[in-house]
């Protein structure tokens, strides 16, 4: 793991790099809060372990910057201090602080605190990998329904067109051959063609509106309601 040291005394960064080189990180050290600053900005350091008092930024306001920038990656930060009592330790979690280690450190202290923070580091990169996940999912699946979505609407475009098309062509040529004289029988005959293709004409239209239409209410499908009027075939198509 990548940590950064940030500490002004020399000897307190070299007794913090031999301990988490042994831990297995790879460490950058730097010896004041304005370096710490420009390292961090320039590199990925999953783990900071900074002195509280420091030249020119310290540990809080380097921790508040920190946690200003926002990254995707956390930052899991340590203050090493020499401070106690309650209120220095709140104003350092509110900065932005997740430990504390106590100056003069013990390096078992200073190695349970450092697991610590590697478990919580995994479970933070965990999360992130799994809402990345989650996030393509639902790309991919927002992909798929709009693309079902404009397959389903020229399918009906193209199901519109080819079954009233057809229809539309024998009610006009039927309305043609009402305009000529007729017998009784042929008159009947006729009507009850431009009655039965009125009929499924209207039906084509109900079948066509159902995938736009709100599924609570289909009432638009009672077979009893009016079927709207034809146009002639100079309308027609």
């Amino acid at each position: 793991m990548k940590t950064l040291i940030a500490d002004d005394d020399e000897v307190t960064r070299m007794l913090l790099s031999a301990a988490l080189i042994k831990l297995g990180h790879e460490v950058h050290e730097a010896k004041d809060g304005r370096e710490a600053w420009e390292a961090w900005q320039s590199g990925q350091f999953p783990l900071l372990i900074s002195d509280w008092m420091m030249p020119d930024i310290d540990g809080l306001e380097f921790c508040r910057r920190l946690r200003a920038e926002g990254r995707a990656g956390y930052t899991y930060i340590i203050l090493l201090t020499s401070r106690s009592g309650k209120s220095n330790f709140l104003e350092a979690m509110t900065a932005g602080a997740d430990d504390f280690i106590t100056k003069p450190f013990e390096k078992d202290a200073l190695a349970a605190r450092v697991r610590v923070a590697e478990r919580i580091l995994g479970l933070h990169e965990s999360l992130r990998a799994a809402n990345s996940d989650l996030e393509r999912r639902v790309r991919e699946r927002t992909l798929e329904l709009e693309t079902a979505l404009r397959a389903k609407e020229q399918l009906l475009a193209r199901a519109s067109h080819e079954l009233r098309t057809p229809m539309n062509h024998i009610l006009g040529f039927t309305q043609l051959l009402e305009m000529d004289a007729l017998t009784e029988s042929q008159s009947s005959s006729v009507q009850q063609i431009l009655t039965s293709g009125e009929r499924l004409l209207g039906l084509i239209d109900r079948i066509l509106a159902v995938p736009k239409s709100d599924p609570d209410d289909l009432t638009f499908l009672d077979s009893t309601q009016s079927i709207p009027h034809i146009p002639s075939l100079v309308a027609a198509t």
